[in-house]
């Protein structure tokens, strides 16, 4: 029976074998190499091209990619460098176009499908997929279990509900009142866009108790505005179709509630002049469609109609502390977000309030970041005595991740001490000019999985010689505030290495007005923080000018490079012996 069952199955096998002719073999094999080497040749062959232009520095372009895998950052763990060779690989610049083309085909094609960072709804609505995951699960009081492929880099402990309550011990021997104000994300308030079946607005299951837990402090208020923005949607559009942020209308009634409330609590506070100015009309695509990356020629703008603030609305002094994101940032912080300045909630408080602010709003800095920054005030321990109120406006998805999500999206949850120095003295008006060297860096994440374009980073210094004018140090140790990447697009001063010694030009932080509200990252704890002014920053309209140029001819030498090797992949399959294809 057996040798007639193989009998069998031989007689059957030429029925099913597929045989192609050599050349058509060969064209096929060419192909194939060609797709898997002529990406990474020309990206090689693009960055290596910069070298043999004058204009060029390594201060300027970065290594080519494939020398990169050799240039290991002192101190950065070999498989967190291969991890970030890989992701700076599928970022690749040479591979954005087939990236557009594909994304563009599946967003706006009939299955309507997002990526890693936006989701599609019903409608055409958008949703930042981060915020969906955050609805239910675990969350800051279910903690998640250990599981075989959970990131073993994720710290345990340092959740919101134990930091905020330690922050609100701080605030309460300053004598200082805190309000949390919960802001919903989308689709908590518009969760039929996500899908039809939905009627109420969404809350994670952690909530209620979490909320009950912070009023229980006795210098501690809640707003919770998710019930007020889903009433108000019934008559007016709170939250933007294409942005993950909330319209105009939805920010100036969370203002009003806010103020409000203060107004409740019996404070008295002087009043400044502030009016209001006439509305006008702003209009863009929104983060959620630069975040897919596609053609933008499938969406159309947004139009929504501001009312701007005249009059003075911030002020450091202030009695009242402001503490946001980018839902404070956006209508009032032009630096990012697109959609103008002076019509934010900072300037709608405080025409309600009839009274400035003190302002620090970090986009993607709500839950750390902002009360870092206004603890390493100088003699901030000492100023906060004067505080009465601090208004800290923060998202639900920051307050409700767990902790997997918290590492992936890369929000921390630090407990901050305040700066007990004396109050910062006026300096004479000089250039500070050091010798310096950086001590300590943080990781700088890929620019391409971020949520915003921009991003600021810290590093240590150790002063070596102080060359001129007068700078206020932690014994002999300063923060440098520096680009990472500006519109996704790593600034050579990210490349800094560790023990890099250099003499550089500083001036304080807090005179960059326009940076204040970017996303930063800094891992230190040093008080003092000095942004690094660029020598080139004469030339760097020059040396733009001179990029454009050139880099229209390194497409080229990049491009005669690829196609000379596919001739020769090409010519090389002649050489492939003649078998049975």
């Amino acid at each position: 029976m057996e040798s007639k069952k193989t009998e069998s199955t031989n007689t059957l096998k030429p029925q099913f074998e597929l045989v192609m002719g050599h050349v058509a073999c060969r064209i096929f094999i060419a192909i194939f190499i060609i797709l898997i080497t002529i990406p990474p040749i020309y990206r090689n062959a693009f960055d290596i091209s910069s070298y043999f232009d004058n204009e060029s520095s390594s201060e300027i372009f970065s290594l080519a990619p494939i020398l990169k895998i050799f240039k290991k950052q002192k101190g950065l763990p070999l498989n967190v460098h291969f991890n970030d060779f890989e992701e700076n690989l599928k970022s690749a610049v040479f591979a954005e176009p087939p990236r557009k083309i594909i994304q563009s085909s599946l967003s706006l094609g009939p299955l309507k499908e997002g990526n890693r960072k936006t989701s599609i709804g019903e409608e055409g609505w958008l949703f930042f997929r981060n915020t969906l995951n955050t609805l239910t699960g675990y969350g800051p009081l279910k903690e998640e279990p250990d599981f075989v492929n959970k990131d073993p880099n994720i710290k345990n402990g340092g959740g919101p509900l134990s930091v905020i309550k330690k922050f609100a011990n701080q605030l309460d021997s300053f004598g200082s009142h805190l309000i949390l104000v919960n802001i919903p994300t989308k689709a908590m308030v518009y969760p039929e866009k996500i899908a039809k079946n939905i009627d109420g607005p969404i809350r994670h299951p952690d909530a209620e108790k979490f909320f009950a837990d912070l009023e229980s402090i006795p210098n501690v208020d809640v707003l919770d505005l998710t019930d007020p923005l889903f009433q108000l949607r019934n008559s007016v559009q709170v939250f933007l179709k294409q942005d993950t942020h909330w319209t105009p209308q939805g920010m100036e009634e969370s203002a009003k509630i806010i103020a409000n409330h203060i107004h409740s609590m019996g404070l008295n506070f002087d009043k400044t002049k502030i009016d209001y100015q006439e509305k006008e009309e702003r209009s863009g695509y929104g983060d959620l469609v630069d975040n897919l990356q596609i053609f933008k020629q499938g969406f159309n703008k947004e139009l929504v109609n501001v009312h701007p603030i005249k009059g003075m609305t911030k002020d450091i002094n202030s009695e009242v502390i402001l503490l946001g994101d980018s839902f404070t940032n956006i209508y009032s912080s032009n630096t990012g977000l697109g959609w103008g300045s002076g019509a934010g909630l900072p300037e709608h408080l405080a025409i309600n309030l009839g009274m400035p602010l003190d302002v620090i709003s970090i986009n993607g800095g709500g839950a750390t970041e902002v009360r870092k920054k206004l603890a390493q005030r100088r003699g901030s321990a000492i100023k906060m005595k004067n505080k009465k109120i601090i208004i800290w406006a923060i998202t639900s998805r920051d307050l409700f991740q767990s902790e997997s999500q918290r590492h992936e999206a890369g929000i921390k949850w630090d407990t901050v001490k305040f700066n007990e120095l004396e109050p910062k003295k006026e300096l004479p008006n000089s250039p500070i000019i050091v010798r310096a060297r950086l001590t300590k860096k943080p990781n700088i994440p890929n620019p391409q999985l971020t949520t915003y374009k921009d991003l600021l980073y810290g590093s240590d210094y150790e002063i070596i010689e102080k060359i001129s004018g007068d700078i206020q140090d932690d014994n002999g140790k300063i923060a440098v505030i520096n680009w990472a990447f500006k519109n996704r697009k790593i600034k050579p001063s990210a490349e800094y290495a560790l023990e890099r010694e250099a003499i550089i030009k500083l001036v304080p932080f807090e005179e960059m007005k326009e940076l204040q509200t970017l996303e930063q990252v800094y891992d230190g704890d040093i008080f003092d923080l000095y942004w690094e002014v660029s020598e080139n920053s004469d030339k760097s309209t020059e040396i733009n000018q001179i990029l454009a140029e050139n880099t229209g001819l390194r497409h080229k030498i990049a491009s005669i490079t690829s196609g000379i090797f596919a001739i020769f992949i090409f010519l090389g399959t002649r050489f492939i012996p003649k078998h049975s294809c």
